[in-house]
């Protein structure tokens, strides 16, 4: 038999080893909880930073957006403000050239019915117009023929006699001034420059019939007798 000592003592002997043996597993437990501790934290700070870096950028895009919202609201505005001031501009010089011509056509019609109450038959006939090659060259006043100004040439009324020429087909109208001879070809009364003939509306067939009304421009005597085609 075991003494009652010796029991004792194997018994504590027991509860010794079972503890040493427990230690170790006990010591990696708490080292291991102490890592996932540590991980755990770790993870969650780099979630807290993921999500500051996902919060800027959403800030930072909202930022872009209303910076290009802006932009593009400033954009609409300039060009409309633009827009409307050259509407506004190309209206106002349509009205203004609009007046300017109608100013200018009633001039003109008064000036044509105020000839025609004054003027003088002289002669009817067929009319034509300098042709473009005679532009520059001089003529019986001295003065080279000038296809923009309003002259024309006759074979009897004085040098400088004004005269209005009326188409009889489409009843258009100018004044004009004697400053060369012609035409020198049979059937034909006058020559007009071209300026006149457009005003007449003849280019297009070259020869018109017309008549000629002397206008009483101080200083000019007629050389001729009325005629008649």
């Amino acid at each position: 038999m075991i003494p009652r000592t010796a029991k004792t003592a194997l018994t504590c002997l027991s509860i010794a080893t079972t503890l040493a043996a427990f230690a170790p597993a006990s010591q990696a437990a708490e080292e291991q909880a102490s890592g996932e501790v540590t991980r755990t934290v770790a993870v969650e700070s780099v979630e807290r930073a993921a999500s500051s870096v996902s919060n800027f950028e959403r800030v930072t895009n909202a930022a872009g957006a209303a910076v290009a919202t802006a932009a593009s609201a400033a954009t609409t505005v300039a060009t409309t403000a633009a827009s409307t001031a050259t509407n506004a501009a190309v209206g106002a010089a349509t009205a203004a050239t609009a007046a300017v011509f109608s100013v200018a056509n009633v001039a003109t019609t008064t000036a044509v019915n105020a000839a025609t109450a004054a003027a003088t038959l002289f002669q009817t006939g067929r009319i034509s117009f300098y042709a473009d090659k005679f532009h520059g060259r001089p003529t019986a006043s001295g003065a080279p023929y000038n296809a923009e100004e309003m002259t024309m040439a006759h074979r009897t009324l004085p040098i400088g006699t004004q005269v209005m020429i009326t188409n009889t087909a489409n009843q258009k109208s100018v004044v004009v001034t004697v400053n060369d001879r012609g035409p020198f070809i049979g059937g034909r009364v006058a020559d007009l420059s071209r300026a006149a003939a457009e005003k007449l509306n003849m280019i297009r067939t070259g020869l018109a019939e017309a008549t000629l009304h002397v206008l009483p421009n101080a200083g000019s005597k007629q050389d001729g007798k009325t005629k008649s085609r």
